[in-house]
């Protein structure tokens, strides 16, 4: 099954779009991304990649330390992506497994829940140090545990979920040193996995799925947007033993 053919559903790119700046999750992940992209960029002229950039706000927030530059294989999220940051020259049409860049040509790459929508995983990861200087450091974010496949993973085009034992073999094979591999998101993975196994048992009655993607109310989003960013702010500098996701922090050989 090609790249093509796991995209997230159309309407998921205009939810996204619509809550990506203030939704608990994003935020989160923009906390984790401000705490350890000083200890690695240390000039503006930095290039760095954003490998699958969606609607744009991680690549927004990459051009504070860099010469950011995106790619994304949806038109529909790079209209989105470029409205928002006003730019075409920033974010490009490419598939992950086959980027359009020459080798050793970017200081620091971030993957946000892309690779795992990827069938060839093996080679997206390749790619990525293809495109890498010697030494240069990759982040990825994962969605962690099989066990935890619903329809928020069909929605958004997932092919699999990883194990932090399976995200370092990966990137080792691919060409990486891996520094640091952890979960997060870990004070509640209870919930949402009651959550999504209560979903997974109850009849569909042939609707739709959709993502957890939604608009929440303000105190509950505010809420875990203070909770979920406080943990990524601590997963800087301490692995989480469990958790939704998966963190990896490699180099490249």
């Amino acid at each position: 099954m090609s790249y093509t053919e796991m995209l997230m559903r159309p309407d998921e790119y205009r939810v996204m779009f619509e809550i990506e700046d203030r939704y608990w999750w994003y935020r989160g992940v923009r906390a984790l991304m401000r705490e350890l992209l000083p200890r690695y960029i240390h000039s503006r002229d930095a290039r760095i990649l954003d490998a699958g950039c969606g609607t744009g706000a991680n690549l927004e927030l990459l051009q504070e330390y860099g010469r950011a530059t995106g790619v994304d294989i949806s038109e529909r999220a790079l209209e989105f992506c470029r409205a928002r940051t006003g730019s075409r020259d920033r974010a490009f049409a490419a598939s992950i497994t086959d980027l359009p860049f020459a080798q050793n040509s970017f200081d620091l790459a971030v993957s946000f829940d892309v690779i795992c929508n990827i069938a060839d995983d093996a080679r997206a990861f390749a790619e990525i140090a293809r495109v890498l200087k010697p030494g240069a450091p990759f982040i990825a974010l994962l969605p962690a545990h099989q066990w935890l496949w619903g329809e928020h993973d069909v929605a958004v085009g997932h092919q699999r979920r990883y194990s932090a034992r399976e995200t370092r073999a990966k990137l080792a094979f691919a060409g990486f040193r891996v520094e640091r591999v952890l979960h997060t998101n870990a004070l509640l993975l209870p919930f949402i996995a009651a959550l999504r196994l209560t979903v997974r048992r109850a009849p569909s009655n042939g609707a739709a799925v959709h993502s957890d993607l939604m608009i929440l109310p303000s105190a509950l989003n505010a809420a875990l947007s203070a909770l979920f960013s406080a943990e990524m702010r601590v997963a800087a500098n301490w692995n989480f033993p469990f958790g939704l996701s998966v963190i990896a922090i490699a180099s490249k050989l």
